[in-house]
């Protein structure tokens, strides 16, 4: 299952650092938000829920100038705990290799741009 982790430039720091973060939930394509959302195929529920981690990511933003990050991640089921609404809670810690990529929302626009997993390092630098 892919979820969607919004996280501060910091967090992403550690992250990227320890090799492991622990979390309360994430958010994920559950069933009950699929049903909800049962005219959109796969691809546009998960831009759907990747949009909402972007939104929560502006949250977490150092500076007015910094994009938000999101954090693509790949669950594997048995770290899934309890299903709820939008998100999963989980019973383990996610790890540096579950990341499929960075999702970044810069202030006035629209669409998020996308970084392969090894060129977050590489780049995030220029996200404070």
């Amino acid at each position: 299952m892919r979820a969607y982790l919004p996280i501060s430039h910091d967090e992403l720091a550690a992250f990227l650092n320890s090799g492991s973060k622990e979390l309360e939930s994430i958010l994920a394509p559950t069933p009950f938000y699929v049903g909800e959302n049962e005219d959109l195929g796969e691809e546009e529920i998960e831009y759907l829920l990747s949009l909402e981690a972007a939104q929560s990511a502006f949250e977490l933003r150092s500076s007015n100038k910094a994009p938000g990050i999101v954090l693509a991640i790949e669950l594997e089921p048995k770290q899934v705990n309890t299903v709820n609404e939008n998100s999963v809670t989980l019973n383990s810690a996610i790890t540096w290799e579950q990341v499929q990529c960075a999702l970044l929302l810069f202030p006035d626009e629209e669409e998020l741009i996308w970084f392969a997993t090894q060129e977050i390092e590489i780049n995030m630098g220029e996200w404070k």
